[in-house]
């Protein structure tokens, strides 16, 4: 039997209510059979995580407990290094828990947008399909026009428009810091 497994990759520097809420929209909006929280080992398009990988996996594990179909993958972080989303989606396929399964990118249109200065793009949507969380009012459009001349990848999309919750890694480490929690 094929299952449907989403793949939610970050930073997760902090995990927060966010993560969580649009792991959940995607499981609910595409049927997702299972939805696994890919923590980065090494950032390559942003600052390194605040973070140790050891500290965002507790994290994520006790976040994800009360929901029997949400999953933490520490495949980058065993791995080391830097973390390219199609180097890791490549290895995975490989490894009996995603082989043969249908695979779905979990992303914001906020990173979405930056997709096209990921390594290897095109390689990555012949691997797996996106799903693509946007708040209300996110003119769709502007994706559509990402892909002009390479119309036949929009098949790979799934759009989905979300209510949203206005969370933010950076804003729960800045209001740590400043209550001197951190």
């Amino acid at each position: 039997m094929t299952l449907k497994l989403g793949i939610l990759g970050g930073a997760f520097d902090p995990i927060h209510e966010g993560h969580i809420h649009i792991a959940r929209l995607a499981y609910q909006k595409l049927a997702l059979d299972r939805v696994y929280f890919l923590p980065l080992n090494q950032a390559v398009h942003k600052n390194q995580p605040h973070y140790s990988g050891e500290q965002r996996a507790e994290l994520i594990r006790k976040a994800i407990k009360p929901y029997n179909y949400m999953y933490i993958c520490l495949y980058d972080l065993e791995r080391g290094g830097p973390s390219y989303a199609v180097d890791t989606i490549r290895e995975l396929k490989n490894h009996a828990d995603f082989t043969g399964q249908d695979l779905y990118y979990i992303i914001g249109t906020d990173a979405f947008e930056q997709f096209f200065a990921w390594k290897d793009p095109y390689s990555l949507l012949d691997l797996v399909k996106f799903i693509v969380a946007a708040r209300p009012g996110y003119d769709f459009a502007r994706i559509e026009r990402m892909f002009a001349g390479a119309e036949t990848y929009l098949d790979r999309l799934f759009l989905i428009e979300d209510a949203g919750l206005d969370v933010s890694s950076t804003r729960i480490r800045e209001q740590a810091e400043n209550a001197g929690e951190l």
